[in-house]
């Protein structure tokens, strides 16, 4: 696949590669290590998994958009058309960005087989340029109603330049959706590529609190291995390894702790310090846990069963891993 930067650079065309013969035709239409190592090549941060995939029919002339989700529901969406054409339009809406209220738009069609990486903290539409256009995407979130947003697609502000179809479909909520002007922008944790923090709902009453946590819903993978650590003295840390392939997910459900996250680049701290804060660890990101309190209960998710050797021990060994590539 070959990935272009659009004149906002977080926004990517992907353009597959595509084998043909006088049988027809074959394509990746996804491959998350070449998505991955590509973004890489481009200076970009990796998206979180994808949970989620949606597909679509609209006739001719339909506009949706422009759509969005807020934080912790945020989405990233990898978009491509089946059948038919679309011209998709992302409009970056990240508080602080270069490119803010810029957006930028791409035909992609079953045709050309263009994707386009569109990254959390942007707003998304597109509008059908044939009747029965079929639009795939995946997303890194699950939809939510509390947490979704949408501005006005005619926004003079932004001043989008739709094509001409001879008249465009568009649903009452769109019509209704909100200006860009006053529009505060949403926040994007900036953060290591590799680490993301998730926000557990609470749900609660004067009686008390509970939180659910569910396998490929609020946990971003099916869960296989549950662990927890208690009573770790103040002054004893632990971790201080990677893991080749397993994901995790940690959570303090009591007190609290610091993890010193390393991608290979970039070293950070998190405290977990609440029992509605999670954050997932990748492959490949070196761990260490740190300043524990007398009362840490820290819980860990984890997407597979345990297994030595999948443990990567010495930093040394982790480094070269991380320059051979093989994440």
């Amino acid at each position: 696949m070959k990935l272009v930067q659009t004149r906002i650079p977080d926004v990517v065309v992907i353009e597959p590669t595509v084998y043909e013969d006088d049988r027809g035709w074959f394509m990746e239409s996804f491959n998350e290590p070449a998505f991955h190592a590509a973004l890489r090549g481009l200076g970009l941060p990796l998206p979180r998994p994808f949970l989620q995939d949606n597909h679509s029919s609209s006739r001719k002339g339909v506009l949706r958009g422009l759509h969005f989700q807020l934080e912790p529901r945020a989405q990233g969406k990898l978009v491509r058309v089946i059948k038919g054409a679309a011209w998709d339009v992302a409009v970056d809406i990240r508080k602080g960005s270069p490119t803010y209220g810029q957006w930028v738009g791409e035909t992609l069609s079953a045709h050309n087989g263009r994707m386009m990486w569109i990254p959390e903290g942007f707003a998304h539409g597109f509008i059908a340029l044939e009747d029965d256009t079929q639009f795939l995407y995946k997303s890194t979130n699950v939809y939510s109603k509390e947490h979704e947003g949408s501005l006005a697609w005619d926004d003079p502000d932004l001043a989008i330049d739709w094509p001409d179809v001879g008249g465009r479909i568009i649903s009452e909520k769109d019509r209704d959706a909100a200006p860009f002007k006053g529009f505060p922008g949403v926040e994007v944790p900036a953060a290591n590529s590799d680490v993301e923090t998730y926000g557990f709902r609470v749900i609660g009453d004067e009686r008390g609190s509970l939180i659910a946590l569910e396998s490929a819903g609020s946990i971003p993978f099916d869960v296989k291995r549950v662990y927890y650590i208690f009573a770790t003295q103040s002054d004893v840390s632990r971790g201080f390894h990677a893991h080749r392939d397993l994901q995790q997910l940690a959570i303090c459900v009591s007190g609290k702790c610091r993890m010193t996250l390393d991608d290979g680049t970039v070293r950070q701290d998190v405290w977990l310090d609440s029992p509605d804060k999670g954050v997932l660890i990748r492959n490949l990101i070196w761990r260490e846990m740190h300043d524990f309190s007398e009362d840490c209960v820290l819980l860990v998710l984890a997407n597979a069963h345990y297994d030595e050797t999948d443990y990567i021990r010495d930093y040394q060994t982790f480094l070269g891993e991380v320059a051979n590539g093989k994440k």
